[in-house]
């Protein structure tokens, strides 16, 4: 699950916030306010927006482009999966 860390709600933000949804993942905002202590340890306020997969840290210049391969990556994987069922000649009712 992708996790979205801000401060603020601005024009970059909100544009995080909506590509993470268009790409359908599982994500969560984190809106950090002042006096908020829902940061990670070795995230402070000066590297807000930031965006985390659990293990990697992306900060507001890497966020986009991170995004953008996902959501290629994404897209991709999804063509290649198929809802088609082959149904087996000896037995009609099952699918290969």
């Amino acid at each position: 699950m992708l996790t979205f860390y801000c401060d603020t709600l601005e024009n970059f933000s909100k544009q995080i916030i909506n590509k993470l949804e268009e790409m359908v993942v599982a994500h969560q905002i984190i809106d950090v306010q002042e006096e908020d202590l829902s940061l990670p340890d070795h995230l402070n306020r000066n590297d807000l927006p930031a965006l985390t997969d659990g293990h990697q840290y992306w900060a507001s210049g890497e966020i986009k482009n991170y995004l953008e391969k996902l959501h290629q990556d994404l897209k991709l994987s999804r063509s290649m999966q198929s809802d088609a069922c082959y149904l087996d000649p000896d037995n009609p009712e099952k699918c290969l």
